[in-house]
C-alpha cells in the first residue's frame, strides 16, 4: 500500500537527522569562514544563532538578522548568515555594555546585550544582540575590551 505505512517513525527520524546535518554544515561553513578571515588570531568567545537588532542610528524600526558574534582581543565582530552584513566594533570605541529588553524604543520581549560605542565619525551609537548567556557575554566584553581601554588611557598628572 504505502511505502512508509507502518514506518512513520522513519520519516520523523530522517527529518530530525536532516535538520541536525544542516545545522552542522552551517556551523562548519561559518567556522571555516572565521578561520580564513582571522587566521591565527585568538577568538576569545564565539556564539552562533545570535540575533542582531540593528544600530540605534539607523532609521526605521529594529531589524532582525541571525548570524554569529565573535569576541576578539581588540574588537567585537558580528556577521549575518544570510544577508552578508558585517559589523565590527573596535574595543577602544566601546563605552558601555549592559543588559536590556528594548532597542530603538521598541520592546523586544527578550533579554539582549546592548553595546554603546562611538562610530568612526565620533557619533554615539548602540547595537543590541540576543546571545546565549547574556551575563557571561557582558562580563567577557567588560573584562576583555572595556578594562583594557581603561588601562590604556593615559593618566594626566596635575601641572
Amino acid at each position: 500500500m504505502s511505502l512508509f505505512g507502518n514506518n512513520g517513525w522513519l520519516v520523523i527520524a530522517l527529518a530530525f537527522f536532516g535538520i541536525i546535518l544542516y545545522i552542522s554544515l552551517v556551523r562548519w561553513r561559518d567556522r571555516r569562514w572565521i578561520k580564513e578571515k582571522f587566521g591565527d588570531r585568538r577568538v576569545l568567545a564565539m556564539s552562533f544563532g545570535v540575533n542582531y537588532f540593528g544600530r540605534a542610528m539607523e532609521p526605521g524600526r529594529s531589524r532582525k538578522s541571525s548570524g554569529f558574534l565573535l569576541l576578539l582581543p581588540d574588537r567585537l565582530f558580528y556577521r549575518s548568515r544570510l544577508r552578508g552584513l558585517e559589523l565590527e566594533i573596535p574595543g577602544d570605541r566601546i563605552v558601555r555594555v549592559y543588559h536590556g529588553k528594548s532597542h530603538k524604543g521598541e520592546n523586544l520581549h527578550q533579554s539582549v546585550v546592548k553595546v554603546d560605542f562611538y562610530t568612526q565619525k565620533d557619533e554615539k551609537d548602540c547595537v543590541a544582540f540576543k546571545v546565549p548567556y547574556p551575563p557571561q557575554w557582558i562580563q567577557a566584553i567588560e573584562t576583555t575590551l572595556l578594562r583594557k581601554a581603561e588601562q590604556a588611557e593615559p593618566v594626566s598628572s596635575p601641572p
